[in-house]
Formats: C-alpha cells, structure tokens, sequence
C-alpha cells in the first residue's frame, strides 16, 4: 500500500514541496508541508515555496483547505505560494471550489521560478 507523503527542500532562493505516492491528494500531507515549511523557512530564512503536483491526480476539499492554510502561513513569513505541474483534475477542483484566484499555477518549475523572480534553474 502507498504511503503519501512530502518532501520540502531547500533550492536556491526558494522552497520546494513534491508529493510522494499521492496520486489522490489527503489532507495529511499538506498538514504535513505547513509544518515542514513553518521549521524549515525559520531554519533557512527562504519565505517562498514552489508546490510541485507532479504525480497527483485528484485533490478533495480537504486538501484545499489544507493549502488555504498552507498559503496564509506563507504570506506570514513573507513569501509567495506557486504550484506548478497541476494535473486538469485537480486544477478542476480548485476551480469548482472557486479557489483558483487565490493561487497562482504555473505549468512547470522553471515557470514557477520566473514568477517569483528566481532565474530558471
């Protein structure tokens, strides 16, 4: 059985979150990255974050709320939110839930980069 899961790493100038064996999105590992981005963004003193979707397929209201959070903690610190690599479905969602505005999606890492004024990596 696939245990999802993050990884939140340090990139230059930015944070990167990736989804591990989260083809359907649960609430946990976003529960999960705001806690990794509230220690590491202290530890570090990076304040963006890149949310990377590769891989994930579907994303409920849970998880949205999830992010909700997720964004505001940033904003706290700081920083910018991008995701980037969101699959139809789950852009979908966030559409239907009429949170798309909140966010900004971007169609790759480098793209995400750009947005937040990071050169291209």
């Amino acid at each position: 059985m696939l245990k999802p899961s993050v990884e939140l790493r340090e990139e230059p100038g930015v944070l990167v979150a990736e989804f591990w064996d989260c083809l359907r999105m649960d609430p946990k590992p976003v529960v999960d990255l705001r806690m990794q981005f509230t220690q590491l963004s202290a530890k570090t003193g990076l304040k963006d974050l890149i949310v990377d979707m590769n891989g994930v397929e579907f994303s409920g209201s849970a998880s949205l709320g999830g992010f909700l959070a997720l964004s505001r903690n940033v904003k706290q610190a700081g920083g910018r939110m991008v995701f980037c690599n969101v699959d139809i479905n789950v852009r979908e969602v966030f559409q239907v839930s009429k949170l798309d505005a909140m966010f900004t999606f971007t169609e790759c890492k480098a793209t995400a980069r750009k947005v937040l004024g990071l050169e291209a990596a």
